[in-house]
């Protein structure tokens, strides 16, 4: 994976001590660049001035600059995700197709769409097949966004998602009237 390449305009411990301060603030290593393109400007403007540090080394000054930042980022994450639950309709989906609805499907025809579903499964990203696992198991919207820290928005744009393939991989009649829209 290539990493951002700033030349001379930043030393690159500085650079390698934003993605170490990112992990500990539990940041995913897909979010790295762009913290690091939001935090260098911050680092580039700021001047250690050792007199004035009152003992503490360039180190620390850089540390204090990267997690500011990092949780100015946390805490606007937050501040977006409630915003988002409070503002966003109420969805509650549930599982579209119920044990009654496979026991009327013939052996056979169960069998081909355990296969169809096995198939499209691998089709999925890892985030959308745990989406369809919680949705199975019987969770809301809500409680996906709650379980893996993302706002109700983005799980209901993924679910949407999610409808738009099972359409196209012709699961349509398999879908209920809620996740069908």
């Amino acid at each position: 994976m290539e990493r951002n390449d700033y030349g001379d305009l930043i030393e690159k411990w500085k650079v390698d001590l934003i993605r170490a301060r990112a992990r500990r603030f539990y940041f995913r290593e897909d979010e790295m660049d762009d913290l690091e393109q939001m935090i260098v400007p911050q680092l580039v403007g700021a001047d250690f001035d050792p007199e004035a540090a009152a003992g503490a080394s360039e180190r620390t000054f850089v540390i204090t600059i990267i997690d500011r930042q990092l949780m100015k980022v946390k805490r606007d994450r937050r501040r977006d995700v409630r915003r988002v639950n409070y503002e966003s309709p109420h969805i509650e989906d549930k599982g579209a197709l119920t044990a009654k609805d496979l026991v009327s499907l013939g052996r056979r025809d169960r069998l081909e769409l355990a296969l169809d579903v096995q198939r499209a499964l691998t089709d999925l990203t890892p985030t959308e097949r745990a989406i369809c696992l919680a949705l199975k198991e019987g969770l809301s919207q809500a409680d996906i966004a709650r379980a893996t820290g993302r706002s109700k928005a983005a799980i209901c744009n993924e679910v949407q998602k999610l409808r738009a393939k099972f359409r196209e991989w012709g699961f349509g009649n398999y879908l209920g009237r809620k996740i069908g829209g």
